[in-house]
């Protein structure tokens, strides 16, 4: 039993590398085989099982992550191989009942699917302006602190001042960890950053092109059209939303061949801090538990 727990935290660890490594060395492109291929490895682990209990759990955790993660891919939230890597690694270990590292911190039977994407949220708030602030200041060509308003620096202060106020009052009212604190300070630093930089960051991370170059999956900034086009487009094209699907397109290459929208084409890989958060988790458990405990 405890070579196929090996296993299983080993399967979750090989696969979160192979999708970040397709991610970062393959144009952000996860082949349908490989994506379907772990989605069906997941399946095994969980047949493996050999406890009704077991796989039902697994079976019930897959399919709400399928379920939920395939409406927010619809709103162009998150791309399709992304859910399912989460729906493939909660079927290898669904529950998680001790990290590696810090056994004495209870995980409350919470889904491991949940604890990663803990782990992948706090992530990304590191790598994102480790990732973009660089190719801002390369695009721009200027000092990022020219793209950056008062109004940024200060938004980012309250959230680091809220941040600051939580940990006192927790520190005063319960116990605080060591390890709760370095897990507030990261968010603490990168919720600063996000907000104070966020002009620079999204510069790095849309490109004004045509439909003629669009691709599935793309996403497009509704948020940085121009509002009269943003209304134009609504009108003549039927469903217009984030999501760049076949059948958009096709419809945008007809109605505004030459109009050129904001898409998010220089996007952080999304495996990348979902590999971090994947390691993390087998090793830290839930990050937010370490706060709270």
């Amino acid at each position: 039993m405890a070579d196929f727990l090996l296993l299983r935290l080993a399967s979750v660890a090989v696969v979160a590398l192979v999708y970040m490594l397709f991610d970062l060395f393959n144009r952000r492109n996860i082949p349908n085989i490989v994506a379907y291929a772990t989605l069906a490895y997941g399946m095994l682990l969980t047949l493996l099982l050999f406890n009704f209990y077991e796989i039902g759990i697994s079976a019930l955790i897959a399919v709400a992550i399928l379920g939920l993660g395939y409406f927010v891919y619809r709103i162009g939230q998150l791309g399709a191989a992304d859910v399912i890597e989460f729906a493939a690694i909660s079927m290898m270990l669904p529950i998680q009942n001790v990290p590696a590292l810090l056994g004495s911190v209870p995980q409350l039977g919470l889904p491991f699917a949940l604890t990663v994407f803990v782990g992948t949220g706090i992530s990304a708030l590191v790598f994102a302006s480790v990732y973009y602030l660089p190719r801002a200041r390369r695009i721009a060509k200027r000092p990022l602190l020219s793209m950056v308003k008062k109004a940024d620096i200060f938004k980012g202060t309250l959230f680091s001042l809220a941040y600051v106020i939580l940990m006192l009052s927790m520190a005063i009212t319960v116990h605080i960890s060591a390890y709760g604190i370095a897990v507030m300070l990261v968010l603490l630093v990168g919720s600063f950053l996000i907000a104070a930089f966020n002009r620079p960051i999204a510069v790095a991370m849309v490109s004004e092109i045509k439909p003629g170059r669009m691709e599935e999956g793309d996403m497009i900034a509704i948020n940085m059209m121009d509002k009269a086009l943003e209304n134009s487009v609504t009108r003549k094209v039927h469903g217009f939303g984030r999501l760049a699907t076949t059948t958009l397109i096709k419809e945008l290459r007809r109605e505004f061949p030459e109009t050129r929208f904001p898409v998010y084409v220089n996007a952080m890989p999304l495996a990348l801090p979902i590999f971090a958060g994947v390691i993390a988790s087998l090793l830290f458990g839930n990050l937010i538990l370490l706060v709270v405990y």
